[in-house]
């Protein structure tokens, strides 16, 4: 189906590209990648080359990559008709008909008749008319860390459970119960989030521990973030947090402006923490996380936070480096290990965890 999308020669077409191309076509994918990469190096502007790459990254199912180079094609050539039926077949080919179908429909508007638009409209219709599509996700955790001078440990056992009750929008909800010092709380929360565009999104939770003994009583999260650059190879997203929670020792507050850049596979996120404690000071820190999708299925990630912390609504300063691995064992299982090493005042702390991620 691949080949079914036709690619118009460049005015600028030379022997590297015709090389790049007919490797393409017979099905040498890695040999096409290498080769459209250099191009799309040389040519940044040639929407055509950026098509191609973008076919080449799809024949070896490097989806997310292949879309970054479609957008960039449409980005340079909006109205290009073979960029859009690939960026949509991109989704469709990743499981995901709902967005292959939201996709394929300025086409589709623009060109109702268009014979190749239609059929691949018809076969996104029958994929989602079948079940399977996951619309569920249930993620089970749990996390040991050993506390320093003689402590002992703490432990937290989570499991949240969400549903996608359509494209752009998501319920959900969690329970935590943690213990610490031989002292345990569970905490529950619930949540809706909202993509209202292709660039904006937001959410708001609601939560609270009854009883508590150091969790909060009552919590209140929101936030939202805006995508400044979300075509090509670049992406920029702004985004602002704000929490108010109310412990048995008083009140805290916080808000955490952050900023994430992504290129190819590689992202980058940092966050301001602004606290007004329990005491009504202000503190203040920042987290920095990387996470790198080092195959399709193969994603790490690194963390480093130098900031205040209000677990127990006693805000004390925190530093912490933090590692992790995901897997997606299929498109359905994803399995997590993390690790992190804390310091702070009275005492330091090392932690493991291990999470399981079912989509259904």
């Amino acid at each position: 189906m691949i080949e079914a999308v036709a690619v118009q020669a460049p005015e600028t077409a030379d022997p590297a590209y015709a090389a790049a191309v007919q490797a393409r076509q017979a099905g040498r994918t890695a040999e096409a990648i290498a080769a459209f990469d250099l191009l799309a190096r040389q040519r940044p502007k040639d929407p055509d080359v950026w098509l191609n790459l973008g076919l080449s990254r799809m024949a070896a199912q490097r989806y997310a990559e292949a879309d970054r180079a479609f957008e960039t094609t449409l980005a340079l050539a909006p109205d290009y008709r073979d960029a859009r039926i690939a960026y949509a077949r991109s989704a469709l080919f990743a499981s995901r008909p709902e967005l292959a179908r939201r996709r394929l429909a300025p086409l589709l508007a623009a060109a109702p008749d268009d014979a190749e638009a239609k059929g691949l409209s018809q076969q996104i219709a029958a994929t989602l008319a079948m079940p399977g599509e996951p619309t569920w996700r249930l993620d089970v955790a749990y996390a040991r860390s050993e506390l320093t001078k003689d402590l002992g440990h703490w432990s937290s056992a989570t499991i949240a459970l969400s549903k996608r009750i359509d494209p752009d929008t998501t319920l959900g909800g969690s329970i935590e119960h943690t213990e610490r010092f031989g002292v345990s709380d569970t905490y529950a929360e619930a949540l809706v989030a909202r993509r209202f565009s292709s660039r904006v999104d937001g959410f708001v939770a609601v939560g609270g521990a009854p009883d508590a003994d150091y969790r909060p009583e009552l919590s209140i999260r929101a936030g939202g973030s805006v995508g400044l650059l979300t075509e090509g190879d670049w992406r920029v997203r702004l985004g602002l947090d704000a929490v108010w929670s109310r412990y048995a020792v008083g009140e805290v507050k916080s808000l955490q402006p952050y900023l994430t850049l992504a290129a190819g596979p590689v992202s980058l996120t940092a966050r301001s923490i602004n606290t007004e404690d329990e005491r009504g000071k202000h503190q203040s820190g920042y987290t920095l996380s990387g996470e790198w999708s080092a195959t399709e299925r193969l994603r790490l990630r690194l963390g480093y936070a130098d900031a205040p912390e209000s677990a127990d609504g006693n805000t004390v300063p925190v530093e912490a480096v933090s590692g992790g691995i995901a897997y997606d064992l299929t498109p359905r299982w994803t399995v997590q290990v993390v690790g992190a090493h804390e310091k702070r005042t009275a005492y330091d702390r090392d932690e493991v965890g291990v999470a399981v991620t079912r989509r259904f």
